[in-house]
């Protein structure tokens, strides 16, 4: 089997898998619209697809089917992906794959995903077995006696996800992790050259945007001009469907606080004669399309990373826009901000995602770095504006 991505009337993508006559295999298909039904990330739902056809296939290799699966097998085929990987995405070349190797060990994040996709997989299907609503359901020929996987989804609901191990009694050990990730960050400096590089005031306002909150992309491009207040000086992040499929990712709003001189960009961009096409034709986005496609559009998980690209190649700056929530989430820690505030502040579902993310900056070793807050980017901003107003030289102000 293989997995096919899908691109919908409405211009946003899915994914199926088919054999290899060429049909359907349904359970996948509909584990799919399970996923996208919860409103998992479009990233989550193609790599769990993907695994689930990577087992499949290792599976087909050796003549067996997904509810002659065991824990032992699952342990296999894990190594076989660290092997093999792009390999498993089709059932042509399975016949490479050894029944005995030396073990290899790998990353928890790949571990994870791998456990989570598969464990879903069979929960979902235990789920859909259960209901009467696809008790009569035809199934995919390769599933017959799929009822018999329950011994191994019993096995498999123990299995933990993994963490990585660190030594919390070595105090030079803490001190040297908060120092890489003090310096791994992005400076002030360097984000004032991104800001500079930009031939738009919609990029250079995205820009300070996400440093100056710790939003997610997804999350700036999902912004709304109802959700700018300009009296309270709070920007709202709030869970939408939209056309451009920017999401959040927690599914709750949150409010950020944000200093004055985040409004006074806002109006200004606003109001500028680059925003002009974009208000006349209705837009509601504060990020949108402003000079090519469809003028007022929201943008597009593509067009975020050109912009990324680009302002890359201008500053010469090598940056990913989550290097802005990381250095947010820095800056607010060494002010000193609560575990539960930077939590707060970021969105994430609870405190310990925070701890296990930022855990070795919560001491006095990394507070003592002394990092600069955004008052120093408000400065340099407040007098951009004022040199352009004077000289004319950013077009963007």
């Amino acid at each position: 089997m293989y997995l096919q991505r899908i691109v919908m009337p409405s211009g946003s993508v899915s994914w199926t898998a088919f054999d290899t006559a060429g049909g359907t295999v349904t359970e996948i298909r509909e584990f799919v619209l399970y996923l996208e039904a919860r409103h998992y990330a479009p990233s989550t739902v193609k790599h769990y697809a993907k695994h689930v056809v990577r087992l499949g296939n290792y599976l087909g290799a050796f003549g067996k089917g997904f509810h002659e699966l065991t824990a032992p097998e699952f342990d296999r085929f894990v190594q076989a992906v660290v092997r093999h990987g792009d390999r498993l995405d089709a059932e042509a070349a399975l016949n490479i794959i050894p029944l005995h190797q030396e073990h290899i060990e790998l990353s928890a994040s790949l571990y994870n995903q791998i456990l989570f996709a598969i464990k879903g997989f069979y929960q979902f299907l235990d789920m859909r077995l259960s209901s009467t609503i696809f008790a009569e359901a035809e199934k995919h020929r390769a599933y017959d006696g799929l009822d018999t996987y329950k011994p191994f989804l019993h096995h498999i609901s123990g299995r933990k996800a993994r963490r990585k191990s660190e030594r919390r009694a070595d105090k030079k050990a803490r001190a040297a992790a908060a120092k890489r990730a003090a310096d791994s960050r992005l400076l002030p400096e360097q984000v004032f050259r991104i800001i500079e590089a930009a031939t738009l005031a919609r990029d250079a306002f995205l820009v300070v945007i996400l440093y100056t909150t710790g939003m997610r992309i997804g999350e700036a491009r999902g912004l709304l001009h109802d959700d700018v207040r300009l009296d309270e000086n709070v920007i709202w992040v709030t869970p939408r469907d939209l056309e451009n499929r920017a999401r959040v990712k927690s599914g709750r709003s949150r409010p950020i606080p944000v200093p004055d001189f985040i409004m006074r960009l806002y109006e200004d961009y606003v109001a500028s004669d680059e925003y002009l096409p974009a208000f006349e034709a209705g837009s509601d986005y504060v990020f949108c399309n402003v000079q090519g496609g469809r003028i007022g559009r929201g943008l597009s998980e593509d067009n975020a990373y050109d912009i990324q690209d680009r302002l890359a190649r201008k500053s010469g700056v090598d940056f990913t826009w989550h290097m802005f929530r990381h250095s947010h989430a820095s800056e607010a820690i060494a002010q000193g901000y609560s575990l539960l505030d930077v939590a707060d502040r970021l969105g994430h579902a609870s405190p310990q995602i925070t701890n296990s993310i930022y855990k070795h900056l919560f001491n006095a070793e990394y507070r003592k770095l002394r990092l600069r807050s955004h008052e120093d980017l408000a400065g340099r901003m407040d007098a951009l504006r004022r040199q352009a107003l004077t000289e004319e030289k950013l077009k963007w102000l």
